[in-house]
């Protein structure tokens, strides 16, 4: 299995390619949808899915415009599509002058199996709220995609709406009891082992003192 971290918008944000033979999932396309759209055609791959970890807009930017183009289905908690609906005004409040086209309709992951199985790859669901209501992290094989939840120096942000500090923390907890030699690739920044990941969370939350 390759990951390939592809370019997803003016935020910085990591959009990620899964990549099985010749089968491919997306993970997190905030931007940049023709860029994506032509790697995976470069690459001849068969995208079989998107999977978001949660709704920002930063992070749904490309959904749209990627699923008209190919019809493949996209995956989110339904409990972003509060979050989802207030793209325009959040990217508004952060002066990102590009309207986002919001997801149309959605396969809602409260309601799927904890496994999701596309073709020959398939995705393990952690329910991990805190960032936002329904942030998801995704464990494929011995990778893991954080999203916003965690990132390689500190904890996701709490403090945007729909946010919970305490969610946060547990969801920290649920992560801890992973192997914590996952390679985890957060929504932004480097690449790290998730154990490495949750101690510069949890330094960086006693230094805060939440």
């Amino acid at each position: 299995m390759e990951v390939v971290r592809l370019e997803s918008g003016p935020w910085n944000q990591n959009c990620f390619l899964i990549i099985k033979g010749d089968s491919s999932v997306l993970i997190d396309p905030g931007g940049n949808a023709q860029g994506i759209l032509k790697e995976i055609k470069v690459r001849k791959l068969n995208l079989l899915s998107i999977v978001n970890t949660h709704g920002h807009f930063d992070h749904i930017g490309g959904v749209q415009e990627i699923v008209d183009e190919t019809s493949v289905p996209f995956f989110i908690s339904g409990k972003e599509l509060p979050i989802m609906k207030s793209s325009n005004m959040l990217r508004y409040i952060f002066k990102y002058k590009e309207k986002i086209s919001v997801p149309i309709r959605f396969d809602d992951l409260d309601f799927s199996d904890v496994n999701l199985q596309f073709d020959n790859i398939q995705l393990q669901t952690i329910r991990t709220p805190g960032h936002t209501p329904g942030g998801c992290c995704f464990i494929v094989e011995n990778h893991i995609f954080t999203g916003d939840t965690v990132l390689s120096s500190m904890p996701g942000s709490a403090e945007l709406p729909g946010g919970n500090i305490q969610d946060l923390r547990t969801s920290l907890e649920v992560l801890g009891l992973l192997n914590g030699d996952l390679i985890a690739h957060p929504g932004h920044g480097r690449d790290s082992r998730l154990s490495d990941s949750l101690k510069a969370s949890r330094n960086w939350i006693i230094s805060r003192g939440f």
